[in-house]
């Protein structure tokens, strides 16, 4: 039986996400949209990962029958519309408008995604612009010994999460419209990550290719959480034997509360905006993201457990928003990036449930 979206208001990340998308007006993301641009004006490409969580969050909700078929047009075209808007767009215009699209991997990687997320659920209005996308981002990550795509102009490093998303975005392509264009990019980035890109330790893949940061070499938990979730929908092999080792290596369960850790315990580092706060051990960046793998995963227990520590600190979190003196902290766990990633978490796991009934 199929619902309108009214019927989800009480649903928080549900009424947030689409309060945003149904608003009148739209030029750019604000402070009160995503926690990082009250430090960086830029988002650091926050506002473009937000959007393809939305954009997949919705697509899961579509394939659960969980929103009518005209409220999820209309919602997933409102996410279009914005992922090519020139507050989001690193071209500062409509990437339709750009003869090159150059080396925006990061940018490219996520408005793919959506692309292939709205011809899933809706029309094909969008897919000359997707099939562009996704030969360039072919082109991009083909030229490189390393299979891995530029992510910024000037920019060296490149994560390996990254180039997982790249090729899910591919093969999103491909599911849609019955071609196999990610097959040779697939096995071509899986041999590299094999061959080079192992921890000897423990044998999960460390995070960036380049050498450019003093961590490339190391597993790292949001890294892998990211990956891993790509990963899995075109190579789950790889993806259930990272998984275990994953949660061998870096799951923490302790006085009730369940979370991943961001470093290995033999490797001290900070946090980073990828990462966020790192609390007693738990990094937020890593646990999040894990709900959302352990949804694609159909690791229950696992998104269960996480569920259960996270779902109180958000409730929290949102209480904080009526507080003028902690609506700053509260937007940490609250902004529409992680709303989105939460949203897009339960979804999968909603939708999982109600067709294998």
């Amino acid at each position: 039986m199929t619902k309108k979206v009214s019927d989800f208001k009480k649903q928080p990340e549900l009424a947030r996400v689409s309060e945003f998308l149904n608003r009148d007006s739209f030029n750019g993301f604000t402070q009160d949209d995503l926690f990082i641009m009250q430090f960086a004006k830029n988002g650091w490409g926050q506002d473009i990962a937000a959007l393809s969580n939305m954009a997949e969050a919705l697509m899961n909700a579509s394939r659960g029958k969980l929103i009518i078929p005209s409220d999820m047009k209309r919602l997933l075209g409102s996410v279009v519309v914005k992922a090519l808007h020139e507050k989001v767009s690193p071209y500062r215009k409509d990437p339709r408008a750009v003869n090159k699209l150059g080396h925006y991997g990061y940018y490219l990687e996520h408005l793919n995604i959506i692309l292939g997320c709205y011809q899933s659920v809706a029309d094909d209005e969008y897919l000359k612009l997707n099939l562009r996308v996704t030969e360039h981002l072919i082109a991009l990550s083909s030229a490189e010994k390393n299979c891995h795509a530029p992510l910024l102009p000037n920019v060296r490093m490149r994560w390996s999460a990254d180039q997982a998303a790249i090729i899910y975005s591919i093969w999103l392509y491909d599911q849609n419209n019955g071609t196999s264009l990610s097959n040779d990019l697939r096995d071509k980035w899986l041999n590299y990550m094999d061959t080079n890109m192992r921890d000897p330790e423990t044998r999960l893949y460390m995070t960036e290719v380049m050498g450019v940061k003093r961590y490339s070499k190391q597993p790292r938990g949001c890294a892998l959480a990211y990956l891993i979730y790509y990963g899995n929908h075109f190579a789950p092999k790889m993806a259930t034997e990272q998984w275990t080792l994953f949660k061998t290596h870096f799951l923490v369960k302790r006085a009730g509360i369940t979370g991943f850790r961001e470093y290995l315990t033999s490797y001290k580092g900070g946090w980073t905006p990828d990462s966020g706060p790192i609390i007693a051990s738990i990094g937020v960046g890593a646990s999040g993201l894990a709900l959302k793998t352990a949804a694609c995963m159909v690791d229950v227990e696992i998104y269960n457990s996480l569920n259960r520590s996270v779902a109180p600190v958000m409730k929290l979190l949102r209480g904080f928003m009526y507080i003028p003196i902690l609506k700053r902290l509260a937007r940490l766990g609250t902004d529409l990036l992680a709303t989105s990633i939460a949203l897009c978490a339960d979804m999968r796991i909603t939708s999982t449930k109600r067709t294998s009934i």
